[in-house]
């Protein structure tokens, strides 16, 4: 089971209706086994970008990690091309099924 995660209900509903993603969704990328996590800081923030497919298609979910609260969902939308191109790479050449 994964940490509870917390989310901004207006963005949630933006977020929906621009991409058809929940964020109440977050399991399906969050516990999936073929999942791609990359690090990034923007903001000053500490944000980790999930990749992994749902419902068919790659998506990105994006958490901020604030010291002292849970983690907090951003965004959950569809991977760009680029970004496909760097997970099906990924899957091919260092994903570890061990």
């Amino acid at each position: 089971m994964h940490t509870p995660y917390t989310w901004q209900e207006d963005k949630r509903q933006r977020n929906l209706a621009k991409h058809g993603l929940d964020f109440a969704d977050a399991a399906w990328v969050l516990d999936n086994r073929f999942r791609l996590d990359i690090d990034s800081t923007r903001n000053s923030e500490q944000r980790i970008q999930s990749f992994a497919y749902v419902a068919e298609r790659l998506t990105v979910l994006t958490v901020v990690h604030l010291p002292g609260r849970h983690p907090h969902i951003i965004s959950f939308r569809p991977a760009s091309r680029d970004e496909r191109e760097t997970y099906h790479d990924w899957l091919e050449n260092e994903f570890n099924d061990s």
